[in-house]
């Protein structure tokens, strides 16, 4: 089996590392998306590759997208244990950026009620609570910000500095070709989003409206252009704050641990 987010915490302290707990990771090294459910109105689900796999990471498959229509989600409290995620976490996946894809990206969301997308079906039984994005997109919306195209964006959907925006801080990877990490770190308040670039902080905000985590889309579903994406190494995992400190993406994964491979 190939190596998640886990192999980092040995990064961390013994205390911290026994703190940390993954609620959910998908490497797709069962050779299928068993974990997945379509979730565009007519399904256009991801498939499983074996063109691109991620390195570091040993392993032989990825989640692979075809078509800007593809797009899957996984419902955290239906199949892990019956309890959205809540507190400080992170959400973290490896995608495979081929040059030419416009948008495509991985969201976390939260959903009033805590129920999520379900698994059967497209429709949540709540209203829409919260939804973090980040990958690659074609333009942004966050007032007074410019797009920029040679780096990443992520997305905030509600509370202060809500809309698309850039990935562009200090020391943050521009795109380019081969295997990117994505990180979209929560602190404790529930309010304070990081996000990360190949473990880089990027971006931080403060002001979002606090909610629940229930389910992780891959893939946009935006428009019906052929393009080609990979996803892989997908994880979400609790971090409880020791001492009052700040457990980071950086912390968990080590900064700059990302080795593209290149086409």
């Amino acid at each position: 089996m190939k190596k998640t987010l886990l192999f980092g915490l040995v990064l961390m302290s013994p205390v911290a590392a026994a703190r940390a707990a993954v609620v959910f990771s998908d490497d797709f090294e069962s050779g299928t998306l068993a974990n997945w459910t379509s979730t565009a109105a007519t399904p256009s689900p991801l498939t499983i590759s074996t063109s691109q796999n991620v390195v570091p990471v040993v392993g032989t498959y990825s989640a692979a997208v075809d078509n800007t229509t593809d797009r899957m989600h996984h419902n955290i409290i239906d199949d892990n244990g019956g309890s959205e995620v809540e507190g400080a976490s992170i959400f973290s996946y490896y995608f495979y950026d081929d040059g030419g894809s416009t948008r495509e990206f991985a969201e976390v969301r939260g959903y009033s009620g805590g129920a999520g997308l379900p698994n059967g079906g497209t429709a949540a039984t709540g209203a829409l609570a919260q939804l973090l994005a980040i990958g690659r997109y074609n333009s942004v919306t966050l007032a007074g910000e410019t797009f920029n195209a040679t780096k990443y964006q992520a997305r905030l959907t509600f509370g202060t500095s809500a809309g698309w925006f850039n990935l562009d801080g200090v020391g943050t990877p521009s795109r380019s070709i081969g295997w990117h990490q994505f990180g979209i770190e929560r602190l404790a308040d529930g309010t304070s989003i990081n996000f990360y670039v190949d473990g880089i902080l990027s971006r931080s905000l403060a002001g979002a409206t606090a909610a629940s985590w229930d389910t992780i889309v891959l893939g946009s579903a935006l428009g019906a252009t052929a393009t080609t994406a990979y996803f892989d190494g997908v994880s979400l995992v609790t971090v409880p704050e020791p001492s009052g400190s700040v457990l980071t993406l950086a912390a968990i994964l080590g900064a700059a641990s990302l080795r593209r491979r290149k086409a």
